[in-house]
């Protein structure tokens, strides 16, 4: 293709050099040479992605877990620490407190189970603790709140008399906002002596 960027001047540069070097006018061949090689330059320069991601600065958008949020959670939280009734049966406690792709995930959960009343891993309330042998105290150490979505931190301890005395674990309440309500989407269990780290969700959408 002759003349790249249809440029008397880029033509006239290569007649300079063609001469200098040879003593002669350039051909027809080496003109279009150069333009190829132009060419190319420019190709491999466009098609060159910048490696890794880009790294901006943004504000914090971090914020408290509104009160409502934390009202809410206390209210699901005293609910589970009773054995009766369960929240896995108890479809008005679920349509309060679960989002609906957790109340959804519990459903399937339960499904897989055939011999629910004999099988110790069929969900129930201590399924939404965290822990089959309740911790003996909790606390709310955190909270954080982006967007429609918030996340509350509990802090558990086990004492004497428990099966893990001395045990402490971290565990993270999901809460979205749903329907104009605060629901409980996840609850995140941070892995401890005795526990793996597990996402609730996670676990009751697995086959």
């Amino acid at each position: 293709m002759p003349g790249l960027f249809g440029s008397f001047g880029d033509q006239l540069y290569v007649h300079q050099r063609v001469q200098f070097s040879t003593g002669r006018s350039p051909t027809h061949a080496e003109s279009h040479a150069f333009d190829d090689g132009v060419v190319l330059i420019l190709q491999t320069a466009l098609s060159q992605k910048p490696v890794g991601i880009k790294e901006v600065v943004r504000p914090s958008a971090a914020k408290p877990a509104p009160p409502d949020c934390l009202a809410t959670f206390k209210q699901f939280f005293t609910y589970v620490q009773r054995e009766r009734p369960s929240i896995v049966s108890d479809n008005t406690a679920q349509a309060k407190w679960l989002s609906k792709n957790l109340r959804e995930a519990l459903k399937e959960k339960v499904k897989t189970f055939k011999d629910q009343a004999d099988n110790p891993d069929f969900p129930g309330n201590g399924t939404f603790v965290g822990s089959w042998d309740y911790p003996t105290t909790f606390a709310v150490i955190g909270s954080r709140r982006y967007d429609n979505r918030a996340l509350i931190d509990v802090w558990y301890e086990w004492g004497k008399g428990t099966n893990y005395p001395g045990d402490t674990r971290l565990t993270s309440f999901v809460f979205i906002k749903e329907d104009g309500a605060w629901k409980l989407d996840d609850i995140y269990t941070f892995r401890g002596a005795f526990a793996a780290a597990e996402s609730l969700n996670a676990y009751l959408k697995e086959k």
